[in-house]
């Protein structure tokens, strides 16, 4: 069709203002959709970090301990100590009796427990040889 000797043309170049609104309130219902498994995960990451970070420090006091214990009598004293929001205790006991002359298995029990909620994040139980 021409008017004036100018030919109009209907041109559906670009995006329109409908399809702006349409976009943006389906990306805003994927965001809603998503948000929550983003926050669990976060969560999640978070639980994670305070294990590993509980299991190495489980391991370090094992590596203390290991040494400590060389005789049966008298047994090392507990122990304990703070690494920020997580503490470490470890305890010992006699795992079977010490006779003379003969070698005896010592108890040793670490634990970590995260100080906000006095949770056990980590526990290691381990037998050390000691001599009598």
């Amino acid at each position: 069709m021409t008017v004036l000797g100018v030919e109009s043309s209907r041109r559906s170049d670009g995006f329109g203002l409908v399809e702006v609104i349409v976009s943006m309130f389906l990306l805003s219902l994927m965001a809603l959709v998503f948000l929550p498994v983003l926050t669990q995960a976060m969560h999640l990451t978070a639980s994670n970090a305070s294990i590993a970070t509980a299991t190495q420090l489980l391991s370090a006091d094992l590596e203390q301990a290991r040494p400590l214990a060389v005789t049966c009598n008298p047994l090392p004293a507990s122990t304990a100590s703070v690494h920020d929001e997580l503490a470490v205790t470890g305890e010992w006991e006699l795992a079977d009796g010490c006779s003379t002359g003969v070698p005896a298995m010592v108890k040793y029990t670490s634990t970590v427990i995260d100080r906000t909620d006095r949770s056990v994040l980590a526990q290691v139980v381990t037998l050390i040889l000691v001599s009598p």
